[in-house]
């Protein structure tokens, strides 16, 4: 199969994961720099306010900087990763949209490393039941006695 040719295969899907991880990401800078902010301030509560602000900043500026600057790249991984999901459940989606106006869809094919590849086989047999044409892998038995 070829390579997927757009990031957002879903974006509704794919968007909120997005917002979640850079909402967690600011969270978690937040709470890293309130921490060390309090610790110098533990460390030292008759020094002014600024002055610890100024310390953290200068001391722990850099790491957190960084922080904020590999956000991006784990959102565009994890939207990256999101595709190995939300491309099947488009062929899904496509597929039970086809079978509920009663036509007979093509068979799903997943890329390689794309999560749920037995749900897409077993729906490829269900498929296969509706094809008249298509042999049963077995014959149920005879009822009739003789």
């Amino acid at each position: 199969m070829n390579a997927r040719r757009r990031t957002y295969i879903d974006p509704e899907v794919q968007g909120a994961l997005a917002r979640r991880l850079v909402l967690h990401w600011a969270i978690f800078i937040i709470a890293a720099a309130m921490l060390i902010f309090g610790m110098n301030w533990l460390s030292d509560p008759f020094t002014p306010a600024t002055t610890h602000f100024q310390r953290m900043t200068s001391d722990y500026g850099p790491a957190l900087l960084v922080l904020v600057c590999l956000a991006p790249i784990f959102v565009f991984d994890a939207v990256r990763l999101s595709n190995r999901f939300t491309g099947p459940m488009l062929r899904f989606k496509n597929a039970a949209k086809s079978l509920a106006s009663g036509e007979r869809p093509a068979k799903i094919q997943l890329r390689r490393g794309d999560f749920w590849q037995e749900v897409a086989a077993d729906f490829n047999r269900v498929i296969d039941r509706f094809d008249p044409s298509a042999k049963p892998d077995h014959q149920p038995p005879s009822t009739t006695s003789l």
